[in-house]
């Protein structure tokens, strides 16, 4: 026993003084290495992606901070990229973006485009950008990207020897992306994005929007439409793909207006296995019709606001509009009736419209209100327009100027034909042409004034008197001489 003892005294006696040449040691065990990762989000264009890798990956980056001005050619980066790092797995790599398990860490890039994962160790890792939790800034989205590198096993060794560790001496990474957006547009009357009608002239709306890169990413994509108080939805509502119908099955219309309704609401909200099916430049195409109601202001615009809200994170979602919504737009007229001389006002005249083509307008009233026009051949179908005690009148609902004007813009010339005149005035016998614009209903300088003459009659009584005293100078003047020959 007491030669084992020396022994192992003689043994730890040695290791010490081994040790105390080597210096001084404070633990046996050593710090296991950890590691950094910057990863830099770079903005490219379309055409500035394509020519990445560069020389097929084997170009002059190493693995080192970049010039990105001179290497990228740009230093737009982007801001609110999240992304998670996955420890490496089968599984992983076979789900990129899915929500695997084993997330080492995770992050959104900062305002300069950057985040830094510290604390790795030494291992194989899988960086993935999760789309549905970047909250990119601006109307745009993550379109393509092209990922150097997506696969990262720590450490990386540098070409002149040693590795990337930390601080100053972390590995950099540049992930890169393209940016896109769907487009929107709308019209109304084939290509027009301004259009007239008659008071209950059914328009076909329509809106169109391309679909951008990145749309099997999008979560949300819904279109809706807003009318204003003069315009009512009558419904027919048409959702297309190309040229193909697209299944009601595949969006919802929660939210949407019935027929009928006046500052009615559309929504067409797609469903996300449907965005799944989507392509890149495939056409969303949705038709639906209206009319111009009662309560349109005459001669003002009638916008309808369509907008598309979509995106790739469900809880930020962005916006995007037509750069001019399209509207609709109708007009009117006013007049009064006069004496030709005294001025005075002349109730009860009654005036049918004729268009240009020669036909007649039709009105139907509801409430005191026009709610429909339209244009009839007969003139006995026409609608009767009469003056008030003040001779006043007016028309209302006329289109004007032509497809593709604004509500500010054209004219258009109509003409009243009176089809019976006031008591004791004589009947206008010409058509009485009236112009309608944008202010032909609120401007009083545009009044128009319809004048008439009263019938006038011969005096039959002075033409009788002068044939009575003719006749008696006759009588006088035959008496006188056949008294002179009975005196003979």
């Amino acid at each position: 026993m007491k030669k084992l003892s020396y022994f192992l005294f003689t043994a730890l006696a040695a290791l010490a003084m081994i040790f105390s040449s080597l210096g001084t040691v404070t633990a046996f065990a050593t710090t296991e290495q950890t590691y950094d990762i910057v990863l830099t989000k770079v903005k490219l264009s379309e055409d500035s992606l394509k020519n990445f890798p560069k020389g097929e990956g084997k170009d002059s980056y190493t693995g080192a901070k970049l010039d990105s001005g001179t290497y990228f050619g740009t230093e737009d980066t982007l801001p609110g990229v999240f992304f998670k790092v996955y420890q490496y797995s089968d599984s992983a790599a076979d789900h990129i973006g899915a929500a695997a398990e084993g997330t080492v860490v995770e992050g959104r890039t900062d305002a300069n485009g950057q985040i830094r994962f510290t604390g790795l160790k030494e291992g194989k890792y899988i960086i993935v950008e999760d789309k549905t939790k970047s909250t990119i800034a601006g109307k745009e989205e993550l379109a393509n990207s092209k990922a150097v590198p997506v696969v990262v096993e720590l450490p990386v060794y540098k070409a002149e020897g040693g590795t990337f560790t930390t601080g100053d001496n972390a590995l950099y990474v540049y992930p890169k992306n393209t940016v896109d957006k769907p487009s929107i547009d709308k019209v109304v009357s084939e290509d027009a994005k301004h259009d007239t009608a008659l008071i209950g002239e059914t328009k076909t709306f329509k809106v169109t929007s391309t679909m951008p890169e990145g749309i099997k990413d999008y979560k949300k994509l819904t279109f809706t439409d807003k009318f204003s108080a003069g315009l009512t939805y009558t419904g027919n509502l048409v959702v297309k793909k190309g040229n193909t119908v697209v299944d009601p099955s595949n969006y919802s219309t929660d939210g949407t207006s019935a027929v009928g309704t006046k500052a009615a609401a559309i929504s067409i909200a797609f469903k996300e296995d449907y965005i799944k099916t989507l392509n890149p430049k495939d056409v969303i195409t949705i038709t639906y019709d209206a009319v111009i109601n009662e309560e349109a202001v005459m001669g003002a615009a009638n916008p309808n606001d369509v907008k598309l809200t979509y995106g790739t994170n469900p809880d930020s979602t962005k916006e995007v509009k037509p750069d001019e919504n399209p509207e609709l737009h109708t007009g009117g007229a006013k007049f009064v009736k006069k004496d030709q001389t005294t001025k005075a006002a002349l109730k009860d005249a009654e005036f049918k419209v004729t268009n240009t083509e020669g036909k007649y307008l039709k009105q139907t009233v509801s409430n005191g209100k026009v709610v429909k026009n339209e244009w009839v051949s007969s003139q006995n179908d026409g609608t009767v327009i009469k003056s008030n005690n003040n001779g006043e009148f007016e028309v209302k609902g006329l289109p004007y100027g032509t497809a593709g004007n604004k509500n500010t813009e054209g004219s258009t010339t109509y003409k009243l034909v009176e089809t019976k005149a006031p008591t004791g005035y004589a009947l206008l016998t010409n058509a009485i042409e009236f112009t309608v614009s944008s202010d032909s209903y609120s401007n009083a300088q545009k009044l128009n004034t319809i004048n008439n003459n009263k019938v006038t009659i011969p005096q039959t009584g002075g033409i009788g008197s002068a044939l009575v005293i003719a006749a008696g100078v006759l009588v006088v003047g035959l008496g006188f001489i056949a008294k002179r020959r009975s005196a003979k």
